[in-house]
């Protein structure tokens, strides 16, 4: 009995070692081409996850110049590959409003702020000021003297962008290129806007070089404009268009009043003169815009400290002339003051 137990005891023990070489085998089969060729197992690979940024843009009001900077800031960002949620608001050129919109940005808790215009960018640095949300700003002539920066290389508020300062005296010069003996040249602007201030002052100091004197009437509202325009005709000349965001914002009606009254008019922005200023030579608020979005880029993306970034001026001009303003002020295109420019024919 007890070596029938034994023998069977051992049948099972040869067929179970029989199964486990059998299995060993088998495994061995099915790995053998990985010990051949090195290669793992193919494992699906992770996908990357772009990272989408929130950015809060404030415009103080619509006009074709601050627009084309939103604009570009928009494109350049899509035209760099970058995901980002922009939050567009506009302050209908309400200082009130501009402060909640800043304010309604920080609670958002964005990545970024890009403000348009000295006073949308002076709202957004009270908002912003003890968070670590950073501000780029566009179309602002003189942001030290508008506080919003200390120097233009001093940018360790967590502020940084691109002036739109004019090159004024080329401007200036092409009032004498339209007519030779011009003397006097008027200027109109929003007495509220820092902004406007700093060009009058610069434009005066400027045209005392070239032996030019400058008239300015201030406005409180659009509405003061046509007044505006009638009381400087009986002083001047020609009438130079600063980048003053209320004025820009009626610069139709400016630039017809001025062609009653028979007022040159130079501007210190191209996108004027599509809406009927005579001639510019300036900036383009469009390539601002762009400039500012690479800013922005080296921020977000690069991680880059703000305050290794200081502030930028775009070096690019463009000239532009109206061709039926000209027309209707008796110039024609060989005018030496349209030597190089684009003729608009609106």
């Amino acid at each position: 009995m007890k070596l029938n137990l034994i023998k069977k005891f051992t049948s099972i023990a040869l067929i179970t070692a029989m199964l486990l070489t059998g299995c060993a085998q088998g495994t061995a089969k099915t790995t053998e081409p990985e010990k051949q060729t090195g290669e793992q197992p193919a494992t699906e690979e992770p996908k990357e996850v772009k990272e989408t940024f929130k950015i809060g843009i404030s415009q103080l009001v619509e006009h074709p110049a601050l627009d084309a900077s939103k604009q570009g800031f928009i494109d350049e960002m899509k035209n760099q590959g970058i995901n980002v949620d922009f939050l567009e608001q506009s302050a209908q050129g309400d200082i009130a409003n501009a402060q909640m919109i800043a304010e309604k940005f920080v609670k958002d808790d964005v990545d970024l702020i890009f403000t348009i215009a000295t006073l949308s960018a002076q709202a957004a640095k009270q908002a912003v000021a003890g968070t670590d949300i950073p501000m780029v700003f566009t179309a602002v002539t003189d942001p030290v003297f508008s506080q919003l920066v200390t120097d233009l290389n001093v940018t360790d508020s967590n502020i940084t962008g691109v002036v739109d300062a004019a090159p004024i005296k080329e401007n200036l010069e092409l009032f004498r290129e339209l007519k030779e003996d011009i003397k006097t040249i008027g200027i109109i602007y929003n007495v509220g806007e820092s902004n406007s201030e700093v060009q009058v002052e610069q434009t005066k100091e400027i045209a005392k070089e070239l032996g030019l004197e400058i008239e300015t009437v201030g406005i409180a509202s659009v509405n003061d404009i046509p007044q505006a325009v009638d009381t400087i005709s009986k002083k001047v000349e020609g009438l130079y268009i600063i980048t003053d965001n209320m004025v820009a914002s009626a610069m139709s009606l400016v630039a017809n009043l001025a062609v009653e009254k028979n007022l040159l008019t130079v501007s210190a922005d191209g996108s004027h003169v599509a809406e009927g200023i005579l001639v510019s030579k300036g900036i383009s608020y469009y390539e601002i815009g762009k400039q500012s979005a690479v800013i922005a880029k080296q921020i977000l993306v690069d991680k880059k400290s703000v305050a290794d970034i200081p502030v930028q001026a775009s070096e690019n001009l463009e000239k532009k002339v109206n061709v039926k303003t000209m027309e209707a002020l008796g110039l024609s295109k060989d005018n030496k003051a349209f030597e190089g420019a684009e003729f608009l024919e609106q």
